[in-house]
């Protein structure tokens, strides 16, 4: 009777322990239903959106630095911390010339202060050296030029490892163009040596597109004055003789920050996600977006189903590249790189995902002179993943099946250098310090035409495009976890002893 007693005791003990039929099962891809919906990511880019434009350093980029953090922070399980930095931000006070009208100053440009500079106008038209002969004492009109990319270049033989296209929308032989403000940064500095008092940049595009255009981001001040302009107002430039260019600008010094929330997994090494907080639209930085929505879904699993921890990291210094001073160019994303290259070689790391601008609808420049979106199409997403088939084959794999069209995986954006290593130097943005630093990197990323402007809102992304490929990258970071790191890492690991040999990295 008393042997009877006691197994009535342990009867409830023992039927709690799972047989082994009965333990965890994992999920090999997330399951839409559990996962943000479009609406869901539509809410989120419109609250994004209601921050402005979000300069690094800026009080809105500051507000949305802390929403981000108080939404991530509220999932149960992570973990918050914090890399600060030290800036001087550029704050513009205002931005004006006359004749006419300005677009946007060129950030970081010389303030002129509430009064202007006053000198006669000279056009310098591309391809013609801004010099001392033709620029000295005057103020510099010059047209933005417009960069044409082969789509060759994003198909195997070249950069290309796999094109996903199924209904083949993309003309291998031809191009895509899309302006190029970043040309401002070159002809700042020639017109500084050439003696000029200013620059202004002409865009093809009308004012009210380009209305607060910002690029290029160095986070280095520049020796004079530049602002943009649109087509109209440029024309109008052209034809006159000289101008008042006024850039009223200071330098403010102000903290800003990374934001890590870490969600512990089975081992401690790590699963590095992560997108900049910097931006001017919703597309620019949607990301973090995506991030939140990931770091919800993967929270909710069993710890059984997160092999290794996941950190997601919200990157300050998009906009201000050179964001420990002029010495270096690299970036909130190049100082966390440099941290997660010393942690790897320990077993603490063991790869990083970049996202950024998903969903991006495809815009081009119509004959009225005006960007127009594609109803039926998104830009291409290049995927650069780092030297490995097992980590190139999963990310193609995830793709395909979530059907994220106009996707190219790529080995690079940059040409092969095999004298150095890695090979391929450029990923295109922010990927490209995680993969410069030899880190198994997977880093999602389109050209919009649309980017550099606030003037595009919520409207220039496609959720449904968004979901899908918030989906393939939720699934291959799910992937991710189980996978053994000599596959994850390919030859990335014989990079490292090459570099640790003396072989040279990348310029």
């Amino acid at each position: 009777m008393k042997r009877l007693a006691l197994l009535a005791l342990l009867a409830p003990l023992l039927v709690a322990v799972p047989s082994p039929a009965e333990a965890t099962v994992c999920p090999v891809r997330v399951d839409p239903a559990a996962f943000a919906t479009e609406q869901r990511l539509k809410d989120l880019a419109q609250q994004q959106g209601a921050f402005g434009p979000r300069p690094t350093g800026s009080a809105a980029h500051a507000n949305y630095v802390n929403w981000l953090e108080q939404e991530v922070g509220a999932i149960p399980g992570i973990q918050l911390s914090a890399l600060p930095y030290q800036i001087d931000r550029y704050d513009s006070l205002s931005t004006a010339v006359t004749p006419g009208r300005a677009a946007a100053p060129i950030p970081f440009s010389k303030s002129t202060g509430p009064g202007g500079v006053t000198a006669p106008l000279v056009h310098v038209p591309a391809g013609t050296a801004i010099t001392a002969a033709n620029s000295a004492g005057k103020i510099v009109i010059r047209d933005l030029p417009w960069q044409s990319v082969p789509n060759a270049l994003f198909y195997p033989l070249m950069l290309g490892y796999h094109m996903y296209d199924p209904a083949h929308t993309i003309n291998p032989l031809g191009s895509e163009s899309l302006e190029a403000p970043a040309a401002a940064d070159a002809d700042l500095k020639a017109a500084a040596a050439a003696g000029a008092k200013g620059v202004i940049e002409v865009s093809k595009l009308p004012h009210d597109q380009i209305e607060g255009m910002y690029a290029p981001y160095e986070g280095l001040p520049y020796d004079l004055p530049g602002i943009y302009v649109g087509a109209v107002e440029g024309a109008q430039l052209k034809a006159a003789a000289q101008a008042t260019l006024t850039v009223n600008a200071a330098w403010t010094p102000t903290t800003t920050r990374t934001v890590l929330a870490t969600l512990p997994g089975a081992s401690a090494q790590k699963i590095v996600v992560e997108s900049h907080t910097d931006g001017m639209s919703p597309i620019w930085d949607n990301g973090p977006l995506t991030m939140i929505e990931m770091a919800r879904y993967l929270a909710a699993l069993p710890v059984a189903c997160r092999p290794r921890t996941i950190q997601f990291a919200f990157v300050t210094g998009h906009l201000y590249q050179h964001l420990t001073g002029p010495a270096v160019r690299e970036g909130g994303a190049g100082q966390l790189a440099a941290l997660l290259d010393a942690e790897y070689d320990q077993g603490k790391v063991s790869s990083v995902v970049v996202l950024e601008h998903l969903g991006a609808k495809k815009y081009d420049l119509a004959s009225n002179g005006r960007l127009v979106a594609d109803p039926a199409l998104t830009e291409l997403l290049w995927v650069p993943v780092t030297d490995s088939t097992p980590l190139r084959e999963l990310v193609k794999e995830h793709v395909v099946y979530r059907d994220v069209r106009r996707t190219a995986i790529l080995k690079g954006l940059s040409a092969a250098d095999l004298g150095t290593v890695p090979h391929h130097c450029g990923f295109g943005g922010e990927g490209t310090p995680y993969n410069q630093h030899l880190l198994p990197t997977v880093a999602a990323i389109a050209a919009p035409k649309t980017l550099f402007s606030p003037q595009f809102g919520v409207e220039a992304i496609d959720f449904a495009v968004m979901r899908k490929a918030s989906l393939a990258f939720t699934d291959v970071v799910l992937d991710l976890g189980p996978m053994a790191q000599q596959d994850v890492a390919g030859d990335v690991t014989y990079m490292r002893t090459q570099r640790a040999s003396g072989t040279p990295g990348c310029a």
